[in-house]
């Protein structure tokens, strides 16, 4: 499914450098704590599904739905923090007027796309020189 969702993204914007895309998600934040009797349940925001993809001109970010997308020039970019774990890891975007969070994919069942690019980027440091 992620697969064929990321071939509608690159049919529909005409991506030519596959190889410069990640996949992740939102972290999402709690936003209600609901005590009961027996225990309490926290509820969070809904967790979004992103293509990341990056190059010499900054950060693009769509959303797997296909509907949209944002771009983050490097020069907006204060701060950019990649840290790795085993089959996930954390980005951290940090711009002048915000800091956004994702939680970064670099293995999913299915999808060897995803190693391979997290590899080739890793080498390119993300295309990030500050």
């Amino acid at each position: 499914m992620i697969t064929k969702q990321l071939e509608n993204i690159i049919e529909k914007y005409k991506i030519t450098k596959t190889e410069n895309i990640i996949y992740g998600t939102n972290i999402p934040m709690p936003n209600a704590i609901i005590p009961t009797p027996w225990k309490a349940y926290i509820k969070f925001d809904q967790t979004e599904h992103y293509f990341f993809y990056f190059d010499e001109e900054g950060i693009t970010i769509y959303p797997t739905t296909g509907e949209g997308y944002v771009t983050i020039n490097w020069r907006d970019i204060e701060n950019l923090k990649i840290s790795h774990v085993f089959i996930l890891g954390k980005m951290a975007i940090k711009t002048k007027e915000s800091t956004y969070k994702f939680q970064i994919n670099r293995y999913v069942i299915g999808c060897p796309w995803i190693k391979r690019n997290t590899k080739f980027l890793e080498e390119k440091k993300y295309f990030y020189n500050k």
